[in-house]
């Protein structure tokens, strides 16, 4: 097949540190290319994939401060990818749901990933669109869609060989995340300071981490910077558990199967899709609240690591992901060849 991934315009595919909807387009462009299809990537022209780049900008918008109205980028990019559209037998837009005004200008059809719990315009508008084909990344983010005709969940997947498995349990707690009050990252520190366990932060610095975060760190709560791959191993891999009390909506966190392709359970409310992605008991203890989970940390050390790191593997490898979405394409275009 010709498939056109659509990538957002906030940094280059895969990003060179944050960018969790670009690292799944780099990941799902080489999976198809391994699997013979050809691949057009619509992302930053600085974007690096084993496949064709299409771009309007030479960076994202992340990194270039002159590009200050970024919604006016997505569509400008979007405007591309459309009058490239039939180069392509199926488009995969990433872009929330920006493509849908532009499906109904051309015959190739159309798939829609949703990477976030959405406002309630955001489904009003896929709701005059009910002919496209809809795709969540967690079951948790359907109750939000209503009555739309929402047919496939495909979780969100990562490449498990390059989060080498950590047989032996650690001795601090792990926080990796933006340093944001929705993120709960003063919560983490206190949690950890409550059960008497080290934790060790990582994330970019922002101005609420200088106001909020900062004041927190002591000998036994450690920032350690925004790290890149390698860092991000390092501390999944020797830490007793991740911590992630988030206290937004958030649909299927990578962290959470990083952490857990490491072999290292996560510590977490029992909220949003967290218990969908990881089961409580066997690769995580979940809690109500963040005074809950302080009192349940030993509870870390009595799960198997090698059960975590297996169920990684099963469910959440890149390679389950592109099966998902290889089926959907086959069936788009099939329907689409039908009409």
């Amino acid at each position: 097949m010709r498939i056109g991934l659509v990538s957002t315009m906030r940094t280059a595919v895969p990003p060179p540190r944050t960018g969790s909807v670009e690292l799944l387009v780099g990941l799902l462009a080489r999976e198809m290319t391994r699997r013979g299809h050809e691949v057009t990537v619509f992302a930053p022209g600085d974007s690096q994939v084993e496949a064709r780049v299409v771009s309007l900008l030479p960076t994202g918008y992340h990194h270039d401060l002159t590009i200050w109205d970024w919604q006016l980028a997505e569509f400008m990019q979007l405007g591309l990818v459309y009058a490239h559209a039939a180069e392509f037998d199926v488009i995969h837009s990433h872009v929330y749901c920006y493509a849908l005004p532009f499906t109904r200008l051309v015959r190739t059809p159309t798939v829609h990933s949703f990477h976030i719990c959405p406002t309630p315009d955001f489904v009003r508008f896929c709701a005059m669109f009910r002919d496209q084909e809809f795709v969540l990344i967690s079951e948790f983010q359907r109750q939000f869609f209503g009555d739309l005709p929402i047919a496939d969940v495909v979780p969100n997947g990562i490449d498990t060989a390059a989060f080498p498995f950590q047989p032996r349990t650690g001795r601090y707690l792990a926080f990796i995340g933006d340093f944001h009050p929705d993120k709960g990252p003063v919560e983490a520190i206190r949690l950890a300071r409550s059960a008497g366990v080290p934790i060790r932060l990582a994330g970019p610095d922002t101005e609420y981490f200088r106001t909020a975060v900062a004041p927190e760190l002591d000998g036994d709560a450690e920032y350690v910077g925004e790290v890149d791959h390698e860092g991000k191993v390092e501390l999944l891999s020797d830490a007793l558990g991740l911590v992630f009390l988030p206290l937004g909506l958030e649909a299927c966190p990578l962290v959470l199967l990083e952490s857990m392709a490491c072999g290292t359970p996560v510590l977490g409310l029992r909220r949003g899709p967290v218990p969908e992605l990881c089961p409580e008991g066997t690769a995580s203890v979940l809690g109500d609240t963040p005074a809950e989970l302080a009192r349940s940390v030993a509870g870390l050390e009595r799960l198997d690591r090698g059960q975590i790191r297996r169920h990684t593997v099963e469910r959440y490898d890149a390679a389950r992901m592109a099966d998902g979405y290889e089926r959907i394409y086959r069936r788009t275009v099939a329907h689409a060849d039908s009409v």
